[in-house]
Protein backbone atom coordinates (compact mmCIF):
# COMPACT_ATOMS: atom_id res chain seq x y z
CA UNK A 1 0.00 0.00 0.00
CA UNK A 2 1.13 3.51 -0.90
CA UNK A 3 1.29 6.46 1.13
CA UNK A 4 0.77 9.66 0.61
CA UNK A 5 2.91 12.61 1.32
CA UNK A 6 1.32 15.79 2.48
CA UNK A 7 3.17 18.04 0.44
CA UNK A 8 1.18 21.30 0.97
CA UNK A 9 3.06 24.57 2.12
CA UNK A 10 1.25 25.66 5.44
CA UNK A 11 1.98 28.98 6.51
CA UNK A 12 0.00 31.35 9.40
CA UNK A 13 0.39 34.92 10.71
CA UNK A 14 -1.87 36.93 13.44
CA UNK A 15 -2.80 40.61 12.48
CA UNK A 16 -4.23 43.29 14.60
CA UNK A 17 -7.22 43.63 12.08
CA UNK A 18 -10.88 42.28 12.02
CA UNK A 19 -11.04 39.42 9.43
CA UNK A 20 -13.19 42.35 7.16
CA UNK A 21 -9.97 44.48 7.06
CA UNK A 22 -7.31 41.52 6.78
CA UNK A 23 -9.19 40.05 4.15
CA UNK A 24 -9.86 43.95 2.26
CA UNK A 25 -6.05 44.48 2.58
CA UNK A 26 -4.98 40.59 2.06
CA UNK A 27 -6.85 40.85 -1.35
CA UNK A 28 -7.83 44.45 -3.07
CA UNK A 29 -4.64 45.94 -1.21
CA UNK A 30 -1.92 43.14 -1.98
CA UNK A 31 -0.50 45.82 -4.43
CA UNK A 32 1.22 47.74 -1.10
CA UNK A 33 2.89 44.53 0.61
CA UNK A 34 3.65 42.15 -2.49
CA UNK A 35 7.30 41.72 -3.22
CA UNK A 36 6.02 43.14 -6.70
CA UNK A 37 10.27 43.90 -7.09
CA UNK A 38 11.40 40.08 -6.64
CA UNK A 39 8.11 38.33 -7.03
CA UNK A 40 6.12 39.05 -10.22
CA UNK A 41 6.51 38.25 -13.75
CA UNK A 42 7.54 41.18 -15.09
CA UNK A 43 10.77 40.80 -12.48
CA UNK A 44 11.19 37.42 -14.07
CA UNK A 45 12.09 38.99 -17.32
CA UNK A 46 13.48 42.60 -17.68
CA UNK A 47 13.86 43.09 -13.91
CA UNK A 48 11.14 45.85 -13.31
CA UNK A 49 8.27 45.61 -11.04
CA UNK A 50 4.93 45.66 -12.79
CA UNK A 51 3.03 48.79 -12.14
CA UNK A 52 -0.03 47.35 -10.77
CA UNK A 53 -1.26 44.24 -9.33
CA UNK A 54 -4.52 42.74 -8.95
CA UNK A 55 -6.83 40.09 -7.23
CA UNK A 56 -10.27 40.36 -7.97
CA UNK A 57 -11.76 39.16 -4.47
CA UNK A 58 -14.70 36.92 -6.11
CA UNK A 59 -15.38 33.36 -8.09
CA UNK A 60 -14.32 33.70 -11.23
CA UNK A 61 -12.18 37.06 -10.34
CA UNK A 62 -8.95 37.35 -12.48
CA UNK A 63 -5.32 37.33 -10.58
CA UNK A 64 -3.12 39.40 -12.45
CA UNK A 65 -0.31 41.98 -12.70
CA UNK A 66 -0.60 45.21 -15.32
CA UNK A 67 2.59 46.95 -17.01
CA UNK A 68 1.13 49.65 -19.03
CA UNK A 69 -1.61 47.99 -21.41
CA UNK A 70 0.25 44.45 -20.92
CA UNK A 71 -1.10 42.52 -18.88
CA UNK A 72 0.59 38.96 -17.17
CA UNK A 73 -2.14 36.24 -15.84
CA UNK A 74 -1.48 34.86 -12.37
CA UNK A 75 -4.21 32.65 -12.16
CA UNK A 76 -8.01 32.88 -11.11
CA UNK A 77 -10.26 33.02 -8.18
CA UNK A 78 -11.78 29.57 -7.76
CA UNK A 79 -13.72 30.41 -4.40
CA UNK A 80 -14.28 33.66 -2.26
CA UNK A 81 -15.96 33.70 0.52
CA UNK A 82 -15.28 37.37 1.98
CA UNK A 83 -13.83 37.99 4.79
CA UNK A 84 -13.36 34.55 6.03
CA UNK A 85 -11.79 32.66 2.92
CA UNK A 86 -10.53 32.87 -0.57
CA UNK A 87 -9.02 29.93 -3.17
CA UNK A 88 -7.15 30.70 -5.99
CA UNK A 89 -5.11 28.91 -8.86
CA UNK A 90 -1.78 30.08 -8.83
CA UNK A 91 -0.28 29.41 -12.46
CA UNK A 92 2.75 32.43 -12.46
CA UNK A 93 4.70 30.00 -14.84
CA UNK A 94 3.48 28.54 -17.88
CA UNK A 95 5.93 25.66 -17.71
CA UNK A 96 4.80 24.15 -14.63
CA UNK A 97 1.79 22.52 -13.53
CA UNK A 98 -1.24 25.24 -11.99
CA UNK A 99 -1.36 25.05 -8.05
CA UNK A 100 -3.53 26.44 -5.42
CA UNK A 101 -3.62 28.91 -2.89
CA UNK A 102 -6.34 28.46 -0.13
CA UNK A 103 -6.21 31.46 2.68
CA UNK A 104 -8.35 31.61 6.18
CA UNK A 105 -9.40 34.62 7.55
CA UNK A 106 -10.51 33.57 12.00
CA UNK A 107 -10.80 35.69 14.41
CA UNK A 108 -9.69 36.11 17.31
CA UNK A 109 -8.94 37.78 20.66
CA UNK A 110 -5.75 39.87 19.77
CA UNK A 111 -6.98 40.32 16.15
CA UNK A 112 -7.56 38.06 12.68
CA UNK A 113 -4.86 34.59 12.52
CA UNK A 114 -4.53 34.16 8.92
CA UNK A 115 -3.86 30.82 7.31
CA UNK A 116 -1.84 29.51 4.18
CA UNK A 117 -1.97 26.52 1.96
CA UNK A 118 -0.71 26.09 -0.73
CA UNK A 119 -1.16 22.82 -2.57
CA UNK A 120 -1.14 20.98 -5.84
CA UNK A 121 2.37 20.05 -5.30
CA UNK A 122 1.84 16.53 -6.42
CA UNK A 123 1.69 17.51 -9.80
CA UNK A 124 5.62 18.63 -10.20
CA UNK A 125 8.25 16.16 -11.25
CA UNK A 126 10.14 14.88 -7.57
CA UNK A 127 13.07 16.87 -7.06
CA UNK A 128 11.51 20.01 -8.26
CA UNK A 129 13.23 23.23 -6.56
CA UNK A 130 9.95 25.37 -6.92
CA UNK A 131 8.23 23.79 -4.10
CA UNK A 132 11.53 24.42 -2.13
CA UNK A 133 11.44 27.86 -3.43
CA UNK A 134 7.80 28.79 -1.72
CA UNK A 135 8.26 27.04 1.38
CA UNK A 136 11.79 29.17 1.83
CA UNK A 137 12.06 32.43 3.98
CA UNK A 138 12.00 34.45 0.51
CA UNK A 139 8.97 32.25 0.03
CA UNK A 140 5.64 32.46 1.69
CA UNK A 141 7.50 33.34 4.37
CA UNK A 142 9.03 36.31 3.87
CA UNK A 143 5.47 37.54 1.81
CA UNK A 144 3.39 36.87 4.80
CA UNK A 145 5.56 38.69 7.15
CA UNK A 146 5.06 42.03 4.62
CA UNK A 147 1.56 41.33 4.50
CA UNK A 148 1.22 41.52 8.09
CA UNK A 149 2.91 44.45 7.99
CA UNK A 150 0.50 45.92 6.16
CA UNK A 151 -2.23 44.62 7.55
CA UNK A 152 -1.32 46.06 11.06
CA UNK A 153 -0.87 49.36 9.99
CA UNK A 154 -4.23 49.34 8.64
CA UNK A 155 -6.04 48.40 11.63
Amino acid sequence: METMTDLAIRREVTVAAPPERAFEVFTSRMQWWWPLETHSIRAGGDGAPPDELHLEPWAGGRFYEKTGAEEASWGSVLECEPPHRIVFEWHVNPENPPTEIEVTFTAGESGTRVELVHSGWERFAPGSETRDNYASEGGWTGVLARYAEAANAAA
